[in-house]
């Protein structure tokens, strides 16, 4: 099921790799850079190419930093700004309350991204529901959950997708003015420097928080059966605070190790020469043995998270029953 997950994803990316290939493959044939590219990607060269095919939405995106990790290190301010958050939630404001498909906001990329979204919603359903399961399931089995609860689990989003966007709106953009405020009359950059790293860990702090609690929210909709999105929220996140040390604990050691495989992958990648063939077989297939493990790493989100809600739940329904025997007991 992990591999069919992965399958997904390498069929989501063709659809921005192939095309970005057959231009690129096109833009080097015939010339000297060839070889060039090939021992070392330059950033100069890749701006000049980007300048050359403006018109094309693929290459419009390509940005040589997106490359294995780097993703976390140089688009991290979009990120703390909630940059993809903000155009969905203007695409499905358009789409739902005014009726309008607004492409302006959008390109092909954000719909790809949106696709990869509802791809990994169906995912989702189809993990927690072979978990939430006392017996091992089969592949068809997955399918039909993934199907089963695709419905719920996108309305848990779009709950998700407001909720995000009012904490990007409301508290992320004003410490960002305030920030600005504060610090424009500091003679060091060291000062905002530091305000703003302050509010990268608020900001990352919250965003774990958050997709947590609707991390249980789809659980509770899955092993309770409940069908309000609202009400799986709210049922999720009196969970994750009720048991906060266990479930944000989990959460944090899982996140932990995902770190550990992004700096492992790194560490690998550096000690891989890039400027021939056969090397770069090697460095790819690394690559995605790297994103299977990183599968492996949501799928284990998912058991961990359905595992330990079964586990508390049990344990508490236990300790209510024990706690009313003896009186059942003297009144009898």
């Amino acid at each position: 099921m992990i591999f069919f997950a992965w399958f997904v994803n390498v069929v989501l990316a063709m659809a921005i790799a192939l095309p970005t290939m057959k231009q690129l493959d096109g833009y080097l044939r015939g010339t000297v850079m060839d070889e060039q590219i090939l021992e070392r990607t330059d950033a100069a060269w890749v701006g000049t190419f980007r300048a050359d095919n403006e018109k094309s939405e693929y290459i419009r995106g390509l940005d040589w930093s997106v490359y294995a990790y780097a993703p976390f290190l140089t688009h991290l301010e979009m990120q703390m700004n909630g940059a993809f958050i903000k155009t969905l939630a203007t695409f499905v404001s358009d789409f739902f309350v005014r009726w309008e498909l607004n492409l302006g906001p959008t390109s092909l990329l954000f719909f790809l991204s949106l696709l990869y979204v509802c791809t990994h919603t169906f995912l989702a359903g189809g993990f927690i529901g072979i978990y939430a399961k006392e017996y091992p399931s089969t592949f068809t089995e997955f399918l039909m959950d993934g199907a089963r609860y695709f419905g719920k689990f996108f309305r848990v989003a779009l709950v998700a997708l407001i909720l995000y966007y009012l904490f990007y709106f409301f508290i992320v953009d004003w410490m960002n003015s305030s920030i600005q405020s504060w610090t424009q009359h500091e003679a060091s950059e060291t000062v905002p420097y530091r305000y703003y790293m302050i509010r990268n860990i608020v900001v990352l702090f919250m965003v774990s928080l958050l997709s947590m609690i609707f991390d249980y929210a789809r659980v509770r909709m899955v092993v309770d059966e409940r069908t309000s999105s609202l009400g799986a929220f709210v049922a999720g996140a009196r969970f994750a605070f009720a048991n906060f040390t266990s479930t944000y604990g989990l959460y944090f050691l899982l996140t932990a190790i995902g770190f550990i495989l992004i700096v492992l992958y790194a560490v690998v990648e550096s000690l891989i020469p890039q400027n021939s063939y056969w090397p770069l077989v090697l460095l790819f297939l690394i690559q995605q043995l790297y994103m299977l493990f990183r599968l492996w790493l949501k799928a284990n989100f998912y058991a961990g998270q359905t595992r330990l809600y079964q586990a508390l739940t049990a344990e508490h329904h236990a300790m209510s029953v024990t706690a009313t025997q003896p009186s059942t007991q003297h009144s009898g």
